[in-house]
């Protein structure tokens, strides 16, 4: 494609995208997904867009840019991809890369995560007056939207825009400009925001590196407590190393991003020094990293040495010295006393867990085929929730919805998704259609339809005109209702030219 820009340095994808909408006048979000990607349904992601496929093939083969370069350079995917296990790394790059719908966000654990990233897009406005008097206009950098980093070193704290990073309007990217982004005085940002963000740009940076695995993860963390005398032979003191946290980075900062150790269970920060049964964030990481290395550490340097680890396996022994020929038998009639009586599950949680720790370390074979053939089958599971009391209160819901939002011509499509978006339990409504009938027959029969939608917004743009008193014109009726002759249905080009005449 001729006249795509390039990215400027640590540009978020999304903000190129948007520029190039500035740039050539394009008006219509669909019209500006219809340009890009072929494809009006694509959704506008912020941090981790895909399809980089497609909008690497924009760019001419002179200019040497490949999905990978995009991937790693302009999109906020190097936060997460060290800390994630190898195959699923790459299964997130194939995602990302590939012309097609992506689970990426559940997949890279970022849904369900403790940091929650900024709601809104960010923006430094000193840094937004250099780049306007350097490249006569302005960007939206990654290293803005990152939860942690919440300051410039040189300018200060920075500023929510407007902007909204998951908005209402999905398919809409929205270019940084003065009018979104007004200059406002800065307030000097903390040490630890800082401290962070030099972290955060060296992270953003690093472009791909060994990917050390979850074991590898354990290991380091095991070592690292050593280092620092927090441990008691092989058990870590997790007391101590919660001190060691909190007396670096402070509890209120460390609460800010709900960080902050707790003595009970479950707490992130024992779950860290344990075995790594998942990933954990790259904040998460880089407070310990930060609190527990010595002064001028790096992440490279971090990366390369946890990818050389080789945890040991884990050994079981059949038989530990001391042991009693006499006494597994014991046990063994012991715990099938049990487990007849209560079952495999049932006779751990009724005293005998003892029994079967012993057994389990010493006798683990037979431990196995035994409480196989004694494991009683599980209750059906009751269900909790009353289908049909849900099913009448959220199409009473809906009812409702449809009445206040029925004479609104300015109101968004009355799609499925926007009527599931306005209710309480959104999911379970959309996962168990085939358990709500009222709600499925409300959905066939009441669902705004694409040129159901576009005479709707045809028709509010014809009444703001004619209310003026100017002469209907069919290129200005389209612009107005954000439509063009190439996406107009069938039915609303009939609307145009046999009711309206135009």
């Amino acid at each position: 494609m001729l006249g795509f820009p390039l990215p400027y340095c640590d540009e978020l994808l999304y903000s190129t995208i948007a520029r190039y909408g500035i740039h050539s006048g394009i008006v219509s979000p669909k019209e500006l997904l219809q340009e890009v990607f072929g494809d009006t349904k694509i959704i506008a992601t912020p941090d981790l867009p895909g399809h980089l496929k497609c909008i690497a093939d924009l760019y001419p083969e002179v200019v040497g840019i490949t999905p990978g370069d995009l991937l790693y350079e302009h999109t906020l995917f190097p936060l997460y991809a060290p800390f994630i296990d190898e195959e699923r790394r790459r299964c997130l790059t194939r995602e990302l890369i590939a012309n097609r719908k992506s689970t990426v966000h559940l997949t890279a654990g970022v849904a369900a995560s403790r940091i929650k990233q900024p709601a809104f897009l960010r923006y430094c406005p000193g840094c937004m007056k250099e780049q306007i008097n350097l490249y006569g206009e302005c960007y939206w950098r990654r290293d803005w939207q990152v939860a942690g980093a919440e300051s410039c070193p040189v300018h200060g704290l920075l500023v929510e825009s407007d902007i909204r990073r998951h908005d209402m309007h999905r398919h809409l990217f929205l270019a940084a400009s003065e009018s979104a982004c007004p200059a406002v005085v800065q307030q000097p940002g903390s040490w630890q925001s800082d401290l962070m963000l030099n972290s955060i740009r060296e992270l953003l940076n690093l472009g791909s590196v060994a990917v050390p695995e979850l074991c590898q993860w354990t290991q380091w963390y095991r070592n690292l407590a050593a280092d620092n005398h927090l441990n008691r032979g092989t058990q870590v003191r997790h007391d101590l190393v919660a001190n060691r946290i909190v007396e670096f980075w402070g509890e209120k900062w460390l609460g800010q991003y709900r960080l902050l150790p707790n003595s009970g269970e479950p707490c992130w920060l024992r779950n860290m020094f344990r075995k790594h049964r998942k990933a954990f964030s790259y904040l998460e990481h880089l407070v310990v990293l930060h609190a527990l290395l010595e002064p001028g550490w790096n992440l490279a340097n971090v990366f390369r040495v946890v990818a050389g680890l080789n945890p040991a396996a884990k050994a079981f022994n059949d038989a530990l010295k001391g042991t009693d020929k006499a006494q597994p038998n014991e046990y063994r009639n012991k715990w099938l006393a049990a487990v007849a009586q209560h079952g495999t599950k049932g006779a751990r949680s009724n005293g005998y867990g003892g029994i079967y720790a012993w057994l389990y370390r010493r006798d683990r074979d037979w431990l196995m085929k035994a409480n196989e053939a004694h494991r009683k089958p599980e209750y059906a599971h009751q269900p909790k929730v009353s289908w049909a009391q849900r099913d009448w209160r959220a199409v009473r819901r809906l009812i409702d919805l449809r009445e206040q939002s029925e004479v609104q011509l300015e109101a968004p499509r009355r799609s499925m998704n926007w009527y599931l978006n306005q209710l309480e339990h959104k999911a379970s409504v959309e996962k168990h259609l085939d358990l709500l009938p009222l709600c499925s027959l409300f959905f066939a029969r009441y669902c705004e339809s694409i040129f159901e939608y576009q005479i709707r917004r045809i028709t509010r743009t014809v009444i703001h005109i004619t209310r003026d008193d100017e002469p209907l014109k069919r290129w200005q009726v389209l612009r107005g209702a954000g439509l063009s002759e190439q996406r107009l249905t069938d039915l609303a080009r009939r609307f145009l030219e046999e009711v309206l005449e135009i």
